[in-house]
Order: structure tokens, then C-alpha cells, then sequence
């Protein structure tokens, strides 16, 4: 189909849809929020409090739908009936204060003590209750009051476990399993080097390596340079899962033991529909954008975090297109829908003036990718099996678009 053809194409469905004052349809349920653009009503803060200013203390908390890593920029988008939440935390960032974020659908989160992120509010905009806020430190959470909408946290330290393992470590035992060295390591120096995998500069280069293509050298080469606590941040950031794995990385108690959680999903090689497992991309086909922002927010105040790709299989397009309050000037998005179950997996983007001329964006919670199901299930053959099993299905595949 041509693209001209298709941007003036109707898809069948029982979608709701309304008229901007333009006259021009888009699905009612998928606004994108583009309240934060330079303009008069926007608010911007210079948060200079320290935090060994304030140690244990009390903070207005905030639940959201996704996990904030400390230097991670989160956009925020509140209903009518937030204000009063909105204007809370708006007043605690012109105190120069602070915001504690949690994710909302996280179990742990339901019962005390819980890890969250200590963050600070960097502009927003009170006609839309729209705000962007960055995260600056792990935290736990140990109190609430609940009538300030308030909890009272604990800084948490970020820890650099060094690789002192063969400084420490006799000769007589050099030639001893890995698991030997590190458990007399423990006992000489305290450090748990029997729970902890040891990461070397070979560990980061590999990593280095899988996020090369996908986000380009120079901004993981900067990120490196920063150490490797901001490093394993950066990584978690990156790697293709859910909620659920990401705040498992923000709780871990180091630098060495979060990059070595992390490092597996950056080699991740088949992502499937997490509603009934059907493939929906290779990691062949991860792209990026210059620019590219990897975390929005819909004007429903719902954060999706994506991953593009050059190509997606097993999917059905479910809006018109609408260049509506896109994500990405001069394209087009259409919502898609996973082929098998219609469960909402992400947009489709085309452009009549842009390189490339199309793409998509995968949200993550639309995604079950294969480290999750050999995590689960233990098994590396299941692994072996969804590969075969995604190349036949891709061998019998008409082309992507149709």
C-alpha cells in the first residue's frame, strides 16, 4: 500500500474517536501530551538542596507507572482531580525539596519498608498539570503520613564493590574454583564476593558493545566515563523488560551486582506478545533515532517506555493515522495491536518527509522477552525452541506491511 494511500486509510475496529478543533480525528484514548514544549506557562526549577542537608527525612511521595533510575528524566501528566497532588509536590520543588517516586504496580510497594527513588521536580506546567522530574538517589521508604501525603525516607549509600579478589586471595589457592576464591575473599575482607559476580573491564566492554548499536558509541563512551555506579544506571535504563525486572536492578545494593543483573537483558533476542507469546521482533531489528527519547507520557498521565524497530511481524494496525501530538515531529503514529490476541503492543510511525519513512515503537509491558521466560522457567532450551520456532513463522511471513 502507498503511503499516501495509507495515511488517508480507515481501519475497521471499534475504536472511539473524537475531533480536534481542527477538525481533525484521533483516538480519544491516545492523546499524546506535549504540554512541556517552550512556552509562557512553563515553570522551570534550579533544585539546589543537598542531600547530606537532610539525611532521614520526611518528603512528598508520588506513586507512577513506570521506575525512575537516579539521572533519569521522567515525564509526569496529572488528571483534574490531582491538583491537589500536583500542587504539592510543585510547592515542595520551589522549597527547594524533593519528591519520592514508586512504581504503582509493584507488589513490594504495598508494604513497608520498600526501595524507591528520591527525585526532584525540574519544570512544569499548571495549565496542564504536566511536569518532568529527574530522579537523584535510591531511597526507603520506612513511613508515611498520610494525611500530608508525605513518607519518611532513608537515604541508601551507592556502593562500588572494588575488585580487590586477587589481592586478598593466598597463592596456595590461585588455582582454585572461582566459588573457593571468592568465599575466603569474604572471610579475609568482609566483602560478599560469594553472593557478588565479579564485574571486570570485560564485563562493561561487553556491554558497551550491545548498546553501541542501539543508542550509538559516543553516548554509552560518555556514560562509561562517569563511573560505573552511573554506568549501571545508564544500562538498566537501556535493556529491553518490564517494570518488574527494572525495579529489581534499582534494588540491588551495588554497582557491580546491578550491572551484572543487567547485562543478560542487553543481549536479549526475541520479544513476544506478554499476553499469549507470540514473536513480535528480533533484536536485529532495534534501531535508534538522533535524539531519540526512549520514556513518554500520554495525556492520560500513563508512562510508556519504548524500544524502535525497523521491522515488527504479527501485528494489526487498530487507529488511522494521526500526526496528532506524536511523539516524533513529522510522523504519523498508528496504534498496533498484537495479531493473536489484540493486545495493544505499540505504534507504527510513518513519515512522507522523514528518514526513515516508517518505524515502530514497541511499549515495554506489551513485551515478554525470551531472558524472562528462561528466568522463569529455568530452561535453556525453551531459548533454542522460540528461536525455531520465530525463524519458521518469519520464513512463511508475507512482508511486514501488509
Amino acid at each position: 500500500m502507498e503511503q499516501e494511500e495509507f495515511l488517508n486509510h480507515e481501519p475497521d475496529g471499534n475504536h472511539e474517536f473524537d475531533e480536534n478543533e481542527q477538525g481533525i480525528r484521533r483516538d480519544a484514548a491516545h492523546r499524546f501530551d506535549y504540554a512541556l514544549r517552550l512556552n509562557e506557562d512553563r515553570e522551570n526549577y534550579e533544585n539546589q538542596a543537598r542531600l547530606v542537608d537532610y539525611g532521614t527525612n520526611w518528603f512528598p511521595i508520588c506513586g507512577v507507572s513506570a521506575v525512575c533510575f537516579p539521572e533519569q528524566q521522567l515525564p509526569m501528566k496529572f488528571h483534574d482531580d490531582e491538583r491537589e497532588i500536583y500542587d504539592r509536590l510543585v510547592e515542595s520543588a520551589r522549597a527547594n525539596g524533593f519528591v519520592v517516586l514508586f512504581p504503582l504496580d509493584i507488589e513490594e510497594c504495598n508494604a513497608l519498608p520498600y526501595i524507591a527513588t528520591l527525585s526532584k521536580v525540574v519544570q512544569s506546567n499548571p495549565q496542564t498539570l504536566s511536569m518532568e522530574l529527574m530522579g537523584v538517589n535510591r531511597c526507603k521508604v520506612i513511613a508515611y503520613n498520610l494525611e500530608r501525603g508525605e513518607a519518611q525516607i532513608q537515604l541508601l549509600p551507592e556502593v562500588e564493590v572494588p575488585s580487590i579478589l586477587s589481592q586478598y586471595v593466598p597463592r596456595y589457592v590461585k588455582n582454585s574454583s572461582i566459588h573457593k576464591q571468592r568465599e575466603l575473599a569474604y572471610r579475609i575482607t568482609g566483602y560478599p564476593f560469594h553472593i557478588l559476580r565479579e564485574i571486570t573491564t570485560n564485563h562493561v566492554e561487553e556491554c558497551c558493545r550491545e548498546l553501541d548499536r542501539m543508542i550509538g558509541s559516543d553516548a554509552v563512551i560518555a556514560a562509561k566515563n562517569r563511573g560505573l555506579v552511573y554506568f549501571s544506571y545508564f544500562v538498566a535504563q537501556q535493556i529491553f523488560s518490564n517494570r518488574k525486572t527494572e525495579y529489581s536492578l534499582l534494588k540491588e545494593s551495588s554497582a557491580n551486582s546491578r550491572l551484572a543483573a543487567a547485562l543478560k537483558y542487553c543481549k536479549v533476542s526475541i520479544g513476544k506478545c506478554s499476553n499469549c507469546n507470540t514473536p513480535i521482533f528480533r533484536n536485529e531489528h532495534i534501531m535508534r533515532l538522533p535524539d531519540q527519547t526512549m520514556t513518554h507520557v500520554n495525556a492520560h498521565g500513563y508512562v510508556h517506555k519504548i524500544t524502535l524497530l525497523s521491522e515488527v511481524m504479527n501485528y494489526v494496525r487498530a487507529s488511522p493515522p494521526s500526526y496528532d501530538f506524536t511523539w516524533f515531529p513529522d510522523y504519523a503514529w498508528i496504534i498496533i495491536e498484537c495479531s493473536n490476541c489484540d493486545q495493544h503492543i505499540g505504534w507504527e510511525y510513518i513519515s512522507m518527509i522523514r528518514e526513515p519513512p516508517r518505524f515502530f515503537g514497541i511499549q515495554r509491558e506489551g513485551i515478554k522477552f525470551q531472558n524472562d521466560e528462561e528466568h522463569e522457567n529455568g530452561s535453556p532450551e525453551e531459548s533454542t525452541n522460540s528461536q525455531a520456532i520465530f525463524e519458521e513463522i518469519s520464513e512463511g511471513e508475507d512482508e511486514l506491511s501488509e
